[in-house]
């Protein structure tokens, strides 16, 4: 069976004369050409689970929905807006009951885990769970975004790729990226902010040779995805500008305080995943009847809220509402995803940032004399701002403002906003990113080392030692060939049953006619030796050397044969190097 999939898996590769050497030369960190095809399919597999997605909620909420948008919850029977989501978390408890624990893990903190603990490989299951788990929660008017949801998919279907045509770990890591990048880009037609939010938040770096592929699959997503859904916009956002420089202290101020409510919500996100080991039914069932009684009276909050962002821009508005909203979106979504409900949280974010800001604006009005920006204006910079303070992303923030307002003119005071927030949420509240929290919460280190890094952006392949020969103890005739070959690692079947391999660098002095074998006529092999997967990195490798003390590891193909040697030292120059 796992030979007929390995066959099947050679035989749809693009690349199948040359699969070996494609993957080999992927082991390399400067195989521009090869990971940029990666890069591609990564997009093109992003647009399409991405289209699959938003049409499985999409298309029944504009023929369920009065208004006729996917996003028109208000205008449903009230008697609704408390059901409605209370059906919701019963009918995503029952589903979720179908699936074990770890089954159950989703979003962007789940792809950051996979990354730092799992090289990036996704399971299918979690797949399964987010794909038609974050699809019930929107299409029953949870406090939702899809954007989490969007980037599970589309790094779990570009890293599952990887898997199945046997990819090298580093490869599968960046295709993980480029999912991510290729994900958010599709979702928001922003893919510059696809390309950020995928380097500095799941892959925790800045590389040209990282860049260039997750570039191609943000353009790809997003190109591919607007040809086949629609090119629109998440809003279109007014043309509005700062009125007066004065205002400029009081922004910074505003910064702090929307660095206080990010705090909040990221406090309040862990503080509620003390209730983790409740029964899932149970849990879901209560985010449900949470939402449900918050949008009774702020009917607002249901749904991914893109429709009230744009309201709160245009001022449309009153400021009771606008604080009425922010903190039912923040209590609605914080107490939903800490709970464990599959949704996202970055469209909440910037709902509850244009809320926020925007009712900001209507104080500024009071406070400065003179003519101030209009509501709409601080409505933006809170966008970016708590954008950055719960993800502690503040050029994806930056970035994803430019691109969904199209306002130029919101460079400088958004700069200014998002840094005092970041600053602020992180330094004085000492908040982390969401996600890292959420992490932690679970008991796991999400950092970027650099040593680390660079020992993951290699395979073990970069490295090893393709000078060598496997025989069997008497396979003397086939041994003096391989010498004559100028072989300089031998790896000898043993017929002792507990050491089935051993392994020498020096070349052996033996007779043809020998009556010996080879083990006997080489003396004394490597002691500490183990065996490792042409698919893994240099940091896999590192790893199980320290674990068990090996000198050299035989690296193995994806048929299980030995073909090359990897000493631990090797590695440890590697990092040693400029």
């Amino acid at each position: 069976m796992v030979n007929l999939k390995q066959k099947l898996a050679e035989r749809l590769n693009p690349m199948h004369f040359g699969a070996s050497h494609f993957r080999r030369r992927l082991a390399y960190d400067d195989a521009l050409p090869q990971i940029c095809f990666l890069g591609f399919v990564s997009g093109v597999a992003a647009a399409l689970v991405i289209v699959a997605f938003r049409s499985l909620f999409e298309i029944p909420l504009e023929h369920w929905l009065p208004g006729g948008t996917a996003e028109s919850f208000e205008n449903l029977d009230p008697i609704w807006y408390f059901f409605l989501p209370v059906i919701g978390g019963l009918l995503l408890g029952l589903w979720l009951m179908l699936f074990a624990p770890d089954e159950r893990k989703t979003g962007v903190a789940h792809v950051m885990a996979r990354m730092a603990y799992h090289q990036g490989k996704m399971p299918f299951k979690n797949t399964i769970v987010q794909f038609f788990g974050g699809a019930i929660a929107i299409l029953t008017g949870q406090s939702a975004g899809r954007e989490g949801p969007a980037v599970h998919l589309g790094s779990a279907v570009s890293s599952q790729i990887g898997s199945f045509f046997h990819l090298p770990h580093n490869s599968v890591r960046l295709m993980v990226g480029c999912g991510t990048a290729g994900a958010i880009a599709a979702s928001f037609n922003t893919p510059m902010a696809g390309v950020i939010f995928a380097m500095e938040v799941v892959m925790l770096e800045y590389s040209i040779m990282g860049f260039t592929p997750v570039i191609i699959a943000a353009v790809t997503a997003t190109l591919l995805h607007n040809n086949l859904y629609g090119a629109e916009m998440a809003f279109m956002a007014p043309d509005i500008s700062m009125a007066n420089m004065n205002e400029m202290p009081l922004i910074l101020v505003y910064g702090v305080v929307l660095g206080a409510i990010a705090a909040l919500f990221t406090k309040t996100v862990t503080s509620i995943q003390n209730f983790a080991a409740q029964p899932v039914l149970a849990r879901m069932l209560i985010a449900g009847t949470f939402t449900g009684s918050l949008a009774y009276f702020v009917p607002q909050v249901m749904g991914m809220g893109t429709d009230s962002i744009l309201m709160a821009i245009e001022g449309q508005y009153a400021l009771g509402l606008l604080v009425a909203l922010a903190l039912a979106k923040l209590f609605a979504t914080a107490i939903s995803v800490g709970l464990g409900m599959p949704i996202g949280l970055i469209g909440p974010t910037l709902l509850m940032g244009a809320c926020a800001g925007s009712a900001l604006g209507h104080i500024s009005s009071y406070v400065l004399d003179g003519p101030t920006s209009d509501a709409g204006f601080y409505a933006m910079l809170g966008m970016g701002a708590m954008m950055s303070a719960v993800l502690q992303a503040p050029l994806a923030a930056l970035i994803g403002l430019m691109e969904l307002t199209h306002n130029p003119g919101i460079i400088l005071p958004g700069m200014a906003t998002i840094v005092i927030a970041n600053v602020s949420c992180s330094y004085f509240f000492k908040q982390d990113s969401v996600f890292v929290e959420v992490l932690r919460k679970q008991g796991l280190d999400y950092q970027a080392n650099p040593i680390t890094q660079a020992l993951n952006h290699q395979g073990v392949t970069s490295l090893m030692h393709y000078d060598v020969s496997h025989h069997h103890d008497d396979d003397i005739t086939g041994y003096l060939s391989a010498l004559d070959r100028g072989i300089n690692w031998l790896v000898i079947n043993s017929d002792d049953e507990e050491v089935e391999h051993v392994l020498y660098q020096s070349q052996i002095t033996i007779d043809e006619d020998s009556a010996i074998g080879l083990i006997e006529a080489a003396g004394s092999p490597i002691p500490a030796f183990g065996f490792c997967s042409s698919r893994a990195t240099l940091k896999e490798a590192w790893d199980l050397c320290k674990k068990r003390e090996y000198e050299q590891l035989l690296i193995t193909d994806v048929d299980g044969s030995i073909i090359g040697v990897l000493p631990a030292e090797e590695i440890l120059k590697y990092t040693q190097k400029d």
